[in-house]
């Protein structure tokens, strides 16, 4: 049943790409490379890491960050966007799991969107319970994962409606899209 939708979701994946318009990418990255620590994994740009958050560090999934072009970590906390060094961000959370886009264009696309949407609201307000699709100026950590996926690649993350609120980051570990690389890093 997994092999099926995963072939499924490759067969979506490449449908989706090759029906897109012909449109300029940029190359992936290279030059400096940056690995998770304690592996030979290569930081992506649209590379997604989760974690447990909270005072007992629960086993439940609390955030999420994105990886951006410059290797950093982008994410939503109550003080507003972050833009982290990898370093700094492994140092900040525990327990980090590494999920990478399985089109590495559309994460390249994801982490454009992020940059632009960083650039444009810096300030953002972290608000939980505000619609997926609206008030770029109102963020929360699932949601400018879910809008960069969705406007910079168009991706559906986790299949939701726009009007979405308060959406869980467990809930955009999508295997249509995403497959786990590292574990509890």
């Amino acid at each position: 049943m997994r092999k099926e939708l995963l072939l499924l979701g490759l067969v979506t994946t490449i449908t989706t790409f090759l029906a897109r318009p012909n449109k300029k990418r940029p190359p992936l990255p290279s030059g400096s490379i940056t690995v998770y620590p304690g592996t030979d994994l290569e930081a992506q740009p649209g590379d997604l890491l989760f974690t447990p958050i909270g005072k007992s560090e629960s086993k439940f999934v609390g955030h999420v960050g994105m990886v951006n072009h410059n290797q950093e970590v982008v994410h939503s906390i109550p003080s507003g966007l972050v833009t982290d060094p990898l370093k700094e961000y492994f140092q900040k959370f525990r327990l980090i799991s590494v999920y990478s886009p399985i089109d590495k264009f559309a994460g390249v696309d994801a982490a454009h969107y992020l940059e632009a949407l960083v650039k444009k609201h810096p300030t953002a307000q972290y608000r939980i319970f505000t619609p997926l699709d609206e008030e770029h100026h109102e963020q929360y950590c699932t949601k400018i994962v879910w809008q960069s996926y969705y406007y910079g690649a168009g991706i559906n993350l986790g299949n939701f409606g726009g009007q979405a609120k308060g959406i869980h980051p467990e809930f955009l570990k999508d295997d249509r899209h995403l497959e786990r690389k590292a574990k509890n890093l």
